[in-house]
């Protein structure tokens, strides 16, 4: 095959299979009023422990991102129990959280004033 040929043939193939990914919605699903808190971490996973400033609080969500102290921002879900906190985590607010990575989330399991 002459080289135009395989190219032609490699831009087709793209054209013909490019739109199936475009299709893929990144859009987060919001039919739902609240989600549920992140399950308990495994009592196995490591803690870690994180000081900042709260940058943002999604109470339907059951999440907050902090801002740490060397300017790192962390997205965190809450476990049931740090769930009822965030009705009185304020944007601003200098707290300590405690969190573990759970199935590709980090998970907090303690928030407490910095």
């Amino acid at each position: 095959m002459k080289p135009t040929t395989i190219a032609a043939l490699a831009l087709a193939s793209l054209v013909t299979v490019g739109p199936s990914f475009a299709a893929e919605s990144t859009v987060p699903n919001t039919t739902r009023e609240t989600a549920a808190p992140a399950k308990k971490p495994s009592s196995l996973a490591l803690p870690h422990h994180v000081t900042g400033s709260v940058m943002s609080v999604n109470r339907n969500a059951h999440m907050f991102t902090l801002k740490a102290a060397d300017g790192s921002t962390l997205t965190l879900n809450a476990d049931p129990a740090v769930a009822r906190q965030l009705a009185d985590l304020k944007k601003g607010e200098r707290v300590k959280v405690t969190y573990k990575n759970s199935k590709g989330q980090q998970v907090a399991t303690n928030v407490t004033p910095a």
